[in-house]
């Protein structure tokens, strides 16, 4: 479960456009709506981008632990870093790598969003499709700078979090942090410590090599491999 929560949170943090146009008026706040296409035309004039962060997770009765990482997207394909497992696609294959298994998991990338590894790129339609409502629900004067907190709320009832806070530097148009509230009580806080946009990537960035790590299992997952 923790790779589709991360999943969704970097579908924010590479957001190609937040679409609002399936959710119903009632459900959006005007508001966020402008904040949202600001943020919207920012990230799509990016051919690329790399975001350094940390990622704070909480689950019950557990210490808090949080991880530094990175992650890159360029068009369909995308490679994230993290302290215990790494995750990469060039579009066509997904490939996630856990450390401590010392395992490579592949599955083709169309396969990988029924098992919950959901590239950013294919959670974009969940937001096409009006998978939020959302609405400012706080904003306030941090050292001269307009911090501003949207919160989404998921329609599907059966969604396994109830809800998303995102906080967004109003002064400067940019995302500070993402928050991930799960019903079963895990908390999953991403927050962007540098953001580097148009860089361009070699191919391999997004291919993971298995004969790169020694020892390591392979579990081919393809379905028609």
């Amino acid at each position: 479960m923790r790779h589709k929560f991360i999943a969704i949170i970097f579908s924010f943090v590479l957001v190609q456009g937040i679409s609002q146009s399936a959710v119903p008026s009632s459900e959006k706040d005007p508001k966020a709506t402008v904040l949202l296409d600001k943020l919207k035309k920012v990230y799509k004039s990016y051919s690329s981008i790399e975001v350094v962060f940390n990622f704070e997770i909480q689950l019950p009765g557990r210490a808090a632990e949080v991880q530094a990482g990175t992650v890159i997207q360029q068009g369909k394909q995308f490679r994230l870093k993290m302290t215990d497992q790494e995750m990469y696609s060039d579009g066509k294959t997904t490939w996630v790598y856990l450390k401590k298994n010392k395992e490579v998991q592949i599955f083709s990338a169309a396969e990988a969003s029924e098992t919950g590894f959901i590239s950013p790129m294919e959670l974009m339609t969940m937001y096409e499709k009006g998978a939020f409502s959302y609405a400012i629900t706080e904003e306030r004067n941090v050292k001269g700078k307009q911090f501003v907190d949207i919160e989404f709320k998921p329609t599907d009832k059966f969604a396994e979090y109830s809800k998303l806070r995102m906080t967004l530097d109003k002064t400067s148009n940019k995302m500070l942090s993402l928050r991930i509230f799960s019903k079963e009580g895990s908390r999953f806080a991403l927050s962007i410590a540098s953001l580097t946009p148009n860089k361009k990537y070699a191919p391999s960035t997004f291919v993971f090599n298995p004969k790169s790590v020694a020892g390591v299992h392979v579990e081919d997952l393809r379905m028609n491999e």
